[in-house]
Formats: C-alpha cells, structure tokens, sequence
C-alpha cells in the first residue's frame, strides 16, 4: 500500500472512530474552546455542530464544577491523561453527570490541544442514589428485612438487617447461608410453617403469623410477609421476608380475650364462657361415661352486706368465696362466676345423687367460717341448686336453668342448703308457658309503650335518648323487661317485640326531633341478626320517616358476633350506608376481640354499669374503664358510659376523658310526656 493510500486508510479510521462512537467524543484547542464534536456528543447537549465549534467547554459545565474542570483540562495540557466525573447543564437546561476521559493531543511531540470523551452516567448515579436510599431505609428499618436465594434448596439467605439482629439475636454472620426455618420451634404452628411452604413452592406471596424463636431460647409473635423478586426474564430469583414482632399486640388480645370470658374480680369464667363452653364440657363427660353435675350457688343476704359496708368490701368478700369454693371442689371441676353473687360449679361424676350430695355438703361448709375484711367479720351462707345431664343434650343451658329453679327453691327453705331440681320445680316452667301466651297478647292488644332514657354531654345537655320497652299488664302493671325478655328470646318472641320497638321508635323519631333530641338508640337482639329481614326492615322504616343520618341508632351486644360474625359485619355495613349509626352495647361483659373490634363497623360503644359502678372503689374496673376510652379514641369511635349515678362517677368519668353519658344521676328513662316536659325544664334553665 502506497503512503498516500495509508494515510487515507488511517484517516477514514479515525473518523470512523469518531464519528460512529456511541460514546459523545470532542476535542478542544488550547484555549478551551470546541473545535470539533461527534454526533452522538451533539444529542448529549442537545445542539449541532456549528453552534458548538468554537464556544468554550465552560458554557456547558454547571458552576460548581467550573474549577474542578479547569484544573482537570491544565493537567492534561501538561500532558497527563485525566479521568473524572462533572455535571454538564444541555442546551435543554437538563443537568447530566458525565465520566470525562482527557488526553493530549500531541504533534510533533507539542500538545496542540485536548482530545475528549464524555460517557453519560445520569441514569446509573440516580439508579445509585435511589439503590443507596433504599438501602439505608432497610438498614433503618424498624421490622427485620431479610432476602432469601430462590435458586438453592432450603432458600438460605444472603441478607438480614440489623433489625432482625436485634429481632431475634442471631448476627448476619450467623444467619447467612442458613434458612429462617431456624427460628421454629416445638410450639410453632405447623399450619402456618405449612402456608409458608407452599407459598415458596408456588412462588407467591405468604402472609401469616407464627411462633419463632430467638437465639437465646425466648420467643415471640412474627408477622410475616414474603414476596418473590423477579428478574427482567420473570424468573424468581430471590424471596424478601418483612418479619415484624407482634408479640404485645397478641398479648393484649390474649387478655381482652380472657376478659371477655372471665371475671375481673375473682379470675374465674363468666357467664360469656359458660355459655361458649357448656356443651364443650358436657360432651367431654360423656366421652368418659360420667355425667355433668351443675350447682348452681347463690350467696344469702349478700345485697346488705355491699349496702352497708360498700361495694369495695362485697367484692373482697366475693374473691374470698371464689378461692374458697375452688377448694372444696374436685379438681377436675369447672367454677364459673354466673354474676353478682352467683357461681357455677360443673362436677363431671357418677350419674347417681350420691355421687355429688357429698361435694354439695363440702361448698355448703365453706361458709360455716366467717369471712374476714378489714378487720370486718361477717358470716355467709349459700343456697344450692343442683341438676344432671348423662347424655347427649342439644340444650345444655337447660341443665343451668334447672340448676337455677332448684337453688330457689333452696333459698324458699331458708337458705344454707341444697335441693335438686325435680318436676315439682318445672312449675316455674309452667309460669314461663303462660307468660309466653301473654307476652303474645300483649303484642296483639298493644299494651307495650317506649320510654325514652336521655344520653347526655359534658354541658349536661341531651345528645340522644335510648328506647326502652315496657309492658303495661292489664292486672300486673308494669313488668321489669328482666322477666320477659329473657323468655321473648329463648321462644323467638323478641323478633316481634323487636320489630314493634324499632316501629315506634322510627315513628317517634320528628316528635322528638322537635324537643330538640335528635337521635335515638334502638336495642336489637342477636336472633334478628340471624334471620334475612333485618336490613330489608330498617330500609323501608328509613324510607317511611324520611330518618336524617344519625337519626337512629341500632345498639347491639358483643354475643351478637358469637355466631357467623362475618355476616353479622356485612348487615352492619348495609346498616350504616344507610345513614344509621351502630353501638355496642354492655361493653366489656360480652365477646371482646381485638380482631372484631378493628373489623367491625361501629361508631359508638357503651361502657357496661358493671365497670362504672366500680370506678370510683375499684381501680380495676376505673382501669379497664380508662383503657376502653383510649382504645376507643385510637379507633375512632365514641364512647357512652352507662349506669351513671353519682355525680362523683360523672366527674371521674370527665376526668378519664369520657364525653357522653347515661344514668339516673341524670334522668330515668321517661314517658315521650314526661320526656318533653323534661326538655323544656331544661331549655328554660338554660334560659336563665
């Protein structure tokens, strides 16, 4: 190849190097100004050749960048290569951050200028920059992080955070290269290792809750959350675990959950347990071919005792005569406290009485001491009923209704004995029949009528009544609703004495409205959950009397959620998107669960008398009743204290941060009559 011939073909190599380099490639005279620029280093600017030949370099670098790249330009004029990294500002105004590469440009052995390539990084430093924020965030990151490698069997890990440290006390040396099937342990739940399992299997997304355990042996509660990574081939190449310790949250539903089924005072099952275990309990006897044996224990002349000596020294003694009765009976019996100064005993045994008239003997002896309080003697006895069941039973309430009639008739006989239920007994059945043919006729005849019990505020104002039913016998008068409600729900009568008060209630609803009471509760019973009319019903009743929203409220207890509960949830919903609100009433002596109460759609909850009779003696009970305010407020929901009846529980109350209440210290419940002459004593005091 001829000289001429070569250095075409060098030339047309070089440009070719310059031209089609992806990479944006420039050179600079001495001065620093451009004296030539490839293509791709014009649509990194943004500009064409001609209006960037001849401009110096400075009028692309942004300001803060000036002297570093004047030093950098210098060194290479010196002729030392340089390698940097500056921001550039386009013709667009975007700013971009460049890898810079400088050489000189040597001829005849004199550097005659400044050879350049400039590679765009933008792209890869804020790729950097969010990886690093990334980072730092799972570094400080308060649930433990772990990645697992999908690739190899057992998935073991490759990255824990220091959360998970601290989590569970292994370091990440320890816990790289091993799979988090470490943490289990004999009480881990093998349905949830099993979830987690499967989820791997099939590379899906598993959230579940489990046992796991630390390092040192102690274990908590981890909500787990595990999610596959994908790679740009939709390939699973790694699992993320979120592990968070839930371990106070469990345990704080573990004890409202044994609230709700157990006593406060004395750490026994309440009525709410009995009710949830009795056939449990029976059916466990029959297994063994032994009967269930039920006393049911009533306290003699307990209600002077609390009169006189107060409600603090009644409770003493009731814990002193639960402690007592656990002694006397056999250890495979189960003591209830029914409530008030009613217990329980279930005592599987032979089916014959003489099997069990011994343990009767035994709790009756339990009161032949005195109790002691205070330095305070008194003297207790008992009155005992007692009935069996010794096979199979799909009414095993009746065995404690039985228990129930025969302790009064112990009590008939003077008390401090023990009698066993018998036919004669059932004549209270009989009664029952009868009230329930008249409860019947009372519903035909009208003979019920609402009274209205007013919910008042801070100011002393009314925010709302409650509807409470009374029955106006022809020749009894009125009967307390405690003797025929418990029979209207046992026969089903409640869905029409129910559906009777919810008429009454929508149709009262403008009269009241015009005295200034703006809402009004309803109760309604856990049966009417369970048939399919209810929000039909409450829809044609808002519709008939135009209701305003928050006109009415629907009140219910905790048992209602005991059965089929995620139904229970849906007709509440339906019940609320019509502009009605929804209570729960007798809070804290029902079915407590954290997991309803953050599920279910209530706006108001109504703290049970039993809790604020006590607030002012009994700091437990002023406990659970400040903890039910706070735990209401987190939820968002309002709270009404009911059974207000001194005016040191209303201030006390206030105190606790309680805004709405209910009680006789305020009013009784009222005829709509006598409501409205009670609302304008009250508008003109407030005149005044």
């Amino acid at each position: 190849m001829s000289r001429s011939h070569s250095h075409e073909y060098n030339e047309q190599h070089y440009r070719s190097l310059f031209t089609y380099n992806p990479d944006a490639v420039f050179s600079l005279n001495p001065a620093g100004e451009f004296v030539q620029i490839n293509q791709a280093g014009c649509d990194l600017v943004c500009a064409v050749e001609e209006d960037i030949v001849g401009q110096h370099y400075e009028l692309l670098v942004v300001k803060d960048d000036l002297e570093r790249t004047r030093r950098h330009f210098e060194a290479t004029l010196a002729g030392q290569h340089q390698r940097y990294e500056i921001r550039i500002r386009n013709m667009h105004g975007e700013i971009l951050q460049l890898d810079i590469l400088n050489i000189p440009i040597i001829v005849n052995g004199r550097i005659t200028g400044v050879h350049g390539q400039a590679r765009d990084r933008t792209r890869e430093r804020q790729t950097e920059a969010r990886l690093r924020v990334l980072e730092r965030s799972v570094e400080a990151s308060s649930s433990g992080v772990t990645i697992a490698d999908a690739g190899l069997p057992g998935h073991p890990l490759v990255y824990v955070n220091p959360a998970f440290e601290r989590m569970t006390g292994y370091r990440s040396d320890e816990m790289v290269g091993r799979s988090c099937n470490m943490l289990q342990g004999p009480d881990t739940s093998p349905t949830a290792v099993a979830s987690i399992r499967a989820g791997l299997a099939d590379l899906r997304e598993v959230h579940t809750s489990l046992l796991n355990y630390r390092k040192d042996g102690s274990c908590f509660w981890n909500d787990l959350y595990i999610a596959p990574v994908r790679n740009i081939h939709n390939e699973v190449t790694h699992f993320i675990g979120i592990q968070t310790d839930i371990s106070d949250r469990i345990q704080q539903e573990e004890v409202l959950t044994f609230q709700a089924s157990h006593d406060s005072l004395t750490g026994l099952p309440n009525r709410t347990y009995l009710e949830s275990h009795l056939l449990g309990i029976c059916r466990q006897a029959f297994d063994r071919q032994l009967a269930i044996h039920a006393l049911f224990i009533d306290l003699d002349g307990f209600k002077p005792i609390n009169d006189s000596l107060g409600h603090a020294f009644g409770d003493e003694i009731l814990a002193q005569t639960a402690r007592r009765l656990q002694l006397a009976l056999p250890d495979d019996a189960t003591l209830i406290r029914f409530g008030g100064d009613e217990f329980v005993a279930l005592v599987p045994g032979a089916p014959e009485r003489q099997a069990v008239n011994p343990i009767a003997d035994q709790v009756l002896a339990q009161f032949s001491q005195p109790f002691l309080n205070e330095d305070v003697e008194i003297t207790l006895s008992a009155a005992i009923g007692i009935s069996t069941v010794d096979t199979s039973t799909d009414n095993s309430m009746r065995l404690i209704q039985q228990a129930d009639m025969a302790m009064y008739e112990a009590k008939k006989l003077g008390g401090n004995n023990w009698q066993w239920f018998n036919q004669t007994l059932d004549r209270r059945v009989q009664h029952e029949v009868a009230l329930r043919q008249q409860l019947q006729q009372a519903l035909a005849r009208e003979q019920f009528e609402l009274f209205y019990q007013p919910m008042f505020n801070n100011e002393l104002a009314i925010v709302g009544v409650e509807a409470l039913i009374r029955w106006q016998h022809p020749d009894r008068g009125y009967i307390s609703p405690a003797e025929y409600v418990p029979l209207a729900e046992r026969t089903g009568q409640i869905l029409q004495v129910s559906e009777w008060v919810m008429r009454e209630a929508c149709a009262r609803a403008a009269q009241l409205a015009d005295i200034g009471v703006d809402s009004i509760s309803i109760n309604l019973s856990p049966l009417q959950f369970h048939r399919h009319n209810l929000v039909e019903l409450l829809a044609r009743l808002n519709d008939q009397y135009q209701l305003r929203p928050g006109q009415l409220c629907v009140e219910i207890t905790e048992n209602v959620f005991l059965n089929d509960p995620k139904d229970v949830i849906r007709q509440l919903r339906e019940i609320r998107n019509m502009g009605m609100e929804v209570a729960i009433d007798d809070f804290g002596t029902g079915f407590s669960s954290l997991s309803y109460m953050r599920d279910m759609p209530v706006d108001k909850i109504k703290i049970d008398r039993t809790f604020v009779n006590g607030i002012v003696s009994n700091e437990r009970d002023a406990a659970i009743t400040r903890g039910t305010l706070s735990m209401a407020r987190e939820l968002g929901m309002s709270v009404v204290a009911e059974g207000v009846e001194t005016e040191e529980q209303f201030r006390l109350l206030k105190q606790f941060g309680c805004t709405a209440y209910q009680g006789f210290w305020y009013a009784r419940a009222l005829p709509l009559e006598d409501l409205q002459t009670f609302t304008r004593a009250l508008n003109n005091r407030s005149k005044v």
